[in-house]
């Protein structure tokens, strides 16, 4: 290979024209190869698996703080594939990765691999093994991430822990869910996609102590089960919360102890008065310059445009609510859209 025979200036300037799925098969190429790739300066970033469909995982890096992806490889072990298949079968090997398959190339140069004959525990290995090369050679953080549909959960590599997840739409139930978070500690961040009447998240036993939480239609969120939660963030949208529900919400935190919420966000239209629960609070006046409001990492993640589109809008109500117990202090902002209580931590 004449580019491992360039001196080292001139591999590295090469790398960087090249594209990250062409690096992913070049350090497959040799130890040498290898170790040319892993000495080029990688952005240390995330990656996530992919199950969106039936016989078919992805794999990608996080581009950017917007959620953006970039997918690496495609596998698939779908018994048919169309008629533009290359003859013949490859091997992909490194150092923990022997895997047989056929290699396509889509016109953005990703990588999609064909292994019809592999069994189930032959492609979590592949996968597992897959990220423990990006780690060891292009600086990808250890911690996995997924993006799935739980139909397909069965597939997904071998790891105890999981930082972020984002489930999309599905039809199992709230007991394959919590097979799911028994099997994965989720460390960061749950970030649901079901829309569903039928949501598997309604009746979880496991759900409650994750501590970010961001889900985007909750119609059977009540009173009760709001209160259950023991979450450090809490987005939500689409409820079948009324004002007396938050007013209770607030309640508990001021009456109680704790100092683990951060942030919580209902978003509702005009069917909920977010303003009069507010005003049911006696609050200090809210001075932005010098309680700013600083939101944990995971919220400004997920949330950028969201927390954009609030601080746009013009808010009915806003306040400061102290805790009398602990001098402890929350921000109440209250739109018709919006009811957004943020806690002060200095």
């Amino acid at each position: 290979m004449k580019l491992l025979s360039f001196p080292w200036l001139v591999q590295d300037c090469i790398q960087k024209f090249m594209e990250p799925t062409e690096l992913l098969f070049l350090s497959f190429c040799s130890l040498r190869a290898r170790k040319v790739v892993s000495q080029m300066r990688h952005t240390p970033t995330y990656s996530v698996f992919g199950l969106k469909e039936p016989e078919t995982m992805s794999y990608a890096l996080v581009k950017d703080l917007k959620r953006n992806n970039t997918t690496l490889l495609t596998w698939t072990w779908k018994s048919q594939m169309g008629d533009r298949m290359p003859e013949g079968l490859r091997w992909l090997k490194s150092k923990d990765i022997d895997f047989h398959c056929k290699i396509i190339f889509a016109a953005d140069s990703t990588a999609l691999l064909w292994c019809p004959s592999e069994n189930q525990a032959s492609r979590k290995r592949f996968a597992t093994a897959l990220h423990s090369h990006m780690c060891e050679v292009f600086r990808v953080e250890p911690e996995m991430q997924f993006k799935l549909s739980l139909e397909y959960m069965d597939e997904l590599p071998y790891t105890n822990t999981v930082r972020d997840v984002a489930l999309l739409d599905t039809s199992v139930n709230s007991k394959v869910l919590d097979e799911f978070l028994e099997t994965f500690e989720v460390t960061r961040v749950l970030f649901s996609k079901i829309i569903k009447l039928n949501n598997p998240l309604k009746d979880s036993n496991r759900l409650y102590n994750l501590n970010n939480l961001f889900i985007p239609s909750t119609h059977w969120l009540n009173g009760s089960k709001l209160l259950e939660w023991n979450c450090e963030n809490l987005v939500i949208s689409l409820t079948g919360l009324w004002e007396n529900d938050l007013i209770n919400f607030v309640n508990v935190w001021l009456n109680g102890n704790n100092t683990k919420l951060q942030t919580f966000l209902h978003i509702a239209g005009s069917r909920l008065d977010h303003a009069a629960v507010v005003g049911h609070f006696e609050l200090e006046p809210w001075n932005p310059e010098v309680d700013q409001l600083e939101y944990k990492l995971p919220v400004r993640d997920y949330c950028r445009l969201l927390l954009a589109e609030i601080d746009r809008t013009e808010m009915e109500r806003t306040g400061v609510l102290v805790r009398q117990s602990d001098g402890l202090r929350a921000v109440l902002r209250a739109s018709m859209d919006y009811f957004l209580f943020h806690v002060l931590h200095d």
